[in-house]
């Protein structure tokens, strides 16, 4: 994912924790205060650096500051919706069980 000298991905998101943070408080200015560093991460994991192999810290922390709030609503309501159906799918092995 990254050419730079990390030696984990837990290194790598140590080192943009500053700016993951800011764009945590940026959402709560605009009334989105339920966004958290992880989900902004795992969002751009996810989404646009998925196929990326040749990623600099620039090109990481540039992704975060200018992510739109349209893209992590978006990867909110997937996450919540396939959350949702793992839900449903446990109930109806537990009722089918019973």
């Amino acid at each position: 994912m990254v050419n730079e000298n990390f030696k984990s991905l837990k290194e790598l998101y140590d080192r943009v924790t500053p700016a993951l943070k800011s764009k945590v408080k940026e959402l709560k200015l605009h009334h989105i205060p339920f966004v958290t560093e992880k989900e902004i991460w795992e969002c751009l994991k996810s989404r646009k650096w998925k196929e990326e192999s040749d990623l600099t810290l620039y090109d990481i922390v540039n992704d975060i500051l200018f992510l739109e709030e349209k893209e992590i609503m978006e990867y909110l309501n997937q996450t919540y919706e396939i959350e949702e159906e793992k839900i449903e799918e446990k109930e109806d092995k537990e009722d089918t069980i019973l």
